[in-house]
């Protein structure tokens, strides 16, 4: 389907998806495209995150195209993965950082569910840690990667959450990069509640519309990506949480790590100016290989279904 039929076909705006009021507003007018496996992942080609709404009453930001889940299933197996492949020593550093943040709020080994488990980077630092370690993923690349590095230490699912199939409920549930890219967060998230334990915990991350990083970077911000529908900010990333039987415990921010080679791609795919130039620089001085951390405006929550 093309641009412009796509827009043709589509309202002006939506309601909100997480509290249904109406008189959404245009936020950011992109091109509006079908989703497809070459312009979505860490690989993708094109750069148009769509048009995107916002909701004046809980302040929620979407994007106005929302494919089925069964439609971002079909479309994350077969999603092109070779430039995340190649960045695992950022994987592995925003792994611990990750590990490091949940055992603050669970210090003690017990089950845990990683949604979303990509290449199994954080799977394999809590099983190292003493955690019976279960996980999520539809991409077939990713979940092909994930078996091989965890070499029977974890229960995998190639499937969606929607799919998978659960014999007990978890200690620790975490869905890093996930929530921005279900059709209906609300309903994710109750299907997390449902399989966290009493006493545990829910973790996750999302793009923060009103990060410092969102409103200095503008259309350029590089989490504004065609795969992304749902942008948070911490209200109503709590409204949707507590929609979804979660208490908010607490939230805050977290540094994820890149190789330069990498930022100065992303930056190039952006317009960026001068960073088509900074690329081919990396590319041949040797530095591009060098990870470092970096703030992309993301917010981390952490939550506790309510006692019922």
């Amino acid at each position: 389907m093309t641009t412009a039929t796509l827009s043709a076909i589509l309202p002006e705006t939506i309601p909100c998806p997480l509290c249904g009021e109406s008189e959404t507003s245009l936020y950011l007018d992109g091109a509006e495209e079908s989703l497809t496996a070459s312009n979505i992942g860490s690989s993708r080609t094109p750069i148009s995150c769509g048009r995107i709404l916002r909701c004046p009453r809980c302040t929620f930001g979407f994007r106005r195209f929302r494919p089925t889940e069964d439609q971002l299933a079909s479309l994350y197996r077969a999603a092109d993965d070779r430039v995340y492949d190649a960045e695992r020593e950022g994987r592995l550093r925003v792994a611990e950082r990750h590990a490091r943040l949940a055992s603050r709020y669970q210090p003690t080994p017990g089950r845990l569910l990683d949604i979303g488990c990509a290449s199994g980077a954080f799977l394999g630092v809590m099983a190292a840690g003493g955690w019976n370690v279960e996980g999520v993923e539809p991409s077939r690349e990713h979940f092909a990667d994930a078996s091989k590095m965890l070499a029977g230490r974890a229960r995998l699912q190639e499937c969606t959450l929607q799919e998978a199939r659960f014999s007990q409920s978890f200690d620790l549930v975490t869905a890093w990069d996930v929530l921005e890219h279900v059709p209906n967060p609300i309903e994710f998230l109750g299907l997390c509640a449902a399989l966290v334990r009493p006493g545990g915990h829910l973790l996750l991350n999302v793009p923060d519309l009103d990060s410092v990083q969102s409103r200095l970077l503008g259309s350029r911000w590089p989490l504004l990506l065609a795969e992304h529908l749902n942008y948070f900010n911490r209200a109503s990333l709590r409204f949707c949480a507590e929609r979804a039987g979660f208490a908010w415990l607490a939230s805050g921010r977290r540094s994820v790590s890149f190789s330069l080679k990498y930022i100065s791609y992303r930056l190039s795919q952006h317009s960026f100016p001068s960073a088509g130039f900074v690329s081919r620089w990396m590319e041949s001085s040797g530095l591009g290989g060098v990870t470092v951390p970096i703030r992309m405006g993301e917010r981390f929550a952490v939550l506790q279904p309510k006692v019922r």
